[in-house]
């Protein structure tokens, strides 16, 4: 039934309707799609084969000896020199067998400033970032995770799990080992100061950006997302988008990640966010992400300029609409807590770890 105020529905005129689809249209937007189906993966796997002849060996090993009981870092990387000591010193104390630096056109001095540091390599590689990046990544991920596990992690990333100061990166990884996991799910923790993030940052960024907030986040079942791709452990594991970039930039950003992973087995490395065939552990890590390290809005320009990154760079576009928009913007607020362990983010529902992962914690507290 119409409502009274109701007014009869008109046909549209004969011109104004769309007219159906031929036969042939409907075949050519089929073909379209099953093209694409099919050019997609022969362009990837065309890229990887080429990219090896792209890279050039500035310092360090090319090979790197690592057992099931280490793990590799390594890092596409561009202009990273402000991250440097921190990241080194970070890694470092986390017990990383290696770094590995895949250098792609920094103009900061950022590669010399490694040379020669043993435990270092760094290579270089002009392939243009916008068609190259996953195969960057997957390039390092193969490499140099042969016989051993790799940390993938960006130069604005410190990978963190919880308990490490009970459980040593050495004994979670012969836990990962043992019970037959191939990688560890984090959650990326955006951090910022209390100040705008338009304020460039120097040497003491890690002690200003000591900020976070859980709010506006999105979540969903981590089966629900990635399908059949991974088994991961019932633990309650989820993907996240959102948080506080959500918030200040209305920015859905996929906040969850593959970094640490055994690749070798049987694992295919699509992208950070994306791998199929892994065995996915009962706990999930951090990845205390400081993206507004630096001057922030000089970076954000650059990258709307070269179009680079994801959909022509659209995420930052709107970071450049909201800084132009606000040139004091802060993202400090009510909902802000300051970060002081990664356990307090097991409290907060952020992460998760199993009872299983909980009871050999305390198995080592025993000495047993």
């Amino acid at each position: 039934m119409q409502p009274d105020d109701a007014q009869p529905m008109k046909s549209a005129p004969v011109e104004n309707r769309p007219k159906p689809q031929g036969t042939a249209t409907r075949f050519a937007a089929y073909a379209q799609r099953k093209l694409r189906a099919i050019w997609a993966p022969a362009q990837t796997r065309a890229l990887d084969l080429i990219f090896p002849f792209k890279i050039q060996l500035l310092s360090g090993p090319r090979r790197v000896s690592a057992s099931v009981e280490d793990f590799v870092v390594v890092c596409l990387v561009r202009n990273g020199a402000v991250y440097l000591p921190e990241f080194l010193r970070h890694y470092r104390e986390l017990g990383a067998k290696h770094i590995v630096f895949l250098d792609n056109g920094s103009t900061d001095g950022m590669p010399t400033l490694v040379a020669g540091e043993p435990d270092v390599t760094v290579v270089r590689t002009t392939a243009p970032f916008r068609l190259y990046r996953d195969v960057m990544r997957r390039w390092l991920v193969t490499t140099f995770g042969r016989r051993n596990w790799v940390l993938c992690v960006d130069i604005d990333e410190l990978f963190d799990y919880p308990f490490r100061r009970q459980i040593t990166p050495v004994n979670l990884l012969r836990y990962l080992n043992r019970c037959g996991f191939t990688a560890v799910v984090a959650q990326m923790l955006d951090m910022f100061p209390q100040t705008a993030i338009t304020e460039t940052s120097g040497a003491g960024w890690r002690d200003q950006h000591r900020f976070y907030s859980l709010s506006d986040l999105e979540r969903e079942p981590y089966a629900g997302y990635y399908g059949k791709s991974n088994e991961a452990a019932p633990v309650g594991l989820e993907v996240m988008h959102g948080g506080v970039r959500s918030s200040a930039f209305q920015v859905r950003a996929l906040l969850t990640k593959h970094p640490l992973l055994f690749p070798s087995r049987g694992i295919s490395y699509l992208h950070p966010h994306h791998i199929s065939g892994a065995r996915v552990a009962d706990l999930s890590a951090v990845l205390l992400h400081y993206k507004y390290v630096g001057d922030f809005a000089e970076y954000v320009e650059a990258i709307v300029k070269e179009e680079s990154f994801s959909m022509n760079s659209r995420e930052y576009k709107q970071y450049l609409r909201a800084i132009q928009a606000d040139s004091g913007l802060s993202l400090y607020s009510q909902t802000a807590s300051e970060f002081s362990t990664v356990e307090q983010l097991l409290d907060d529902g952020f992460l998760v770890a199993s009872e299983h992962f909980r009871g050999e914690l305390a198995k080592l507290q025993r000495g047993a």
